[in-house]
């Protein structure tokens, strides 16, 4: 065979692959067969959570994106409109949107993540609700939110859920660097630290000295204004 032939080969079974492995759920999507029998599809996709679809081989496509599931079960996707994702797993799902949007796929490659919500609230950077994957651990969640605002916010950290304190310390729970998964988090829950007030330091820095700049910087335009 010629190396012009041999290369066709090649290319030829490459391609056989690519379209033979078109879903891929995360790991912490992915069921195994052999486990699938006894399980509940809805432990998987939960109302009130959240499933991130990527498309790896193609970024731009418009399928890219976190879609919040409804306390129907049900999640709203372009060009398509409602799916009640609860009827299915991860790898079902997968194939169910690639044969509903196979003319608009250049790539058949896709990943299904399902995510959980947590909001983190009080002295955080950027406090707010944030859709996490749940083998992510404590520092990832944290992040997202900018960290603290001051290093005693880590230490006065507390786990909520609903009315009740799930964990009042969370450092040991920091420093095992566990998934959300394995420290029992689900969607819903709170991270709660107390506000910090702002140092003298922290409050010339930020709201008095842009003010005294802005005044200085018009004062001096004015008076080159005047002198010409």
């Amino acid at each position: 065979m010629t190396l012009k032939g041999k290369m066709y080969s090649v290319v030829i079974i490459l391609s056989s692959i690519l379209m033979m492995t078109g879903c891929s759920s995360s790991k912490v999507a992915k069921i195994k067969k052999s486990e699938d029998s006894s399980l509940n599809k809805t432990e998987e996709f939960i109302p009130g959570d959240a499933i991130r679809i990527f498309l790896p081989l193609d970024t731009a496509s418009f399928l890219n994106g976190t879609y919040p599931i409804d306390n129907n079960g049900n999640i709203v996707i372009p060009a398509h409109g409602q799916i009640r994702v609860t009827d299915y797993t991860s790898d079902e799902l997968c194939r169910h949107l690639q044969t509903t949007y196979q003319e608009y796929l250049r790539y058949p490659e896709m990943q299904i993540e399902p995510l959980i919500r947590v909001s983190l609230q009080g002295g955080f950077v950027n406090p707010g609700f944030y859709y996490v994957r749940p083998d992510q651990s404590l520092w990832n969640v944290i992040a997202l939110a900018g960290g603290t605002t001051s290093e005693r916010g880590l230490k006065k950290m507390r786990w909520e859920r609903s009315s009740s304190v799930m964990e009042r310390n969370l450092i040991p729970a920091l420093e095992s660097g566990k998934s959300l998964r394995s420290l029992g988090f689900r969607s819903g829950d709170q991270i709660w630290t107390p506000v910090s007030p702002r140092s003298i330091s922290e409050i010339i820095i930020r709201d008095v000295l842009p003010v005294a700049t802005f005044t200085l910087s018009l004062y001096l335009g004015i008076k080159t204004l005047n002198d010409d």
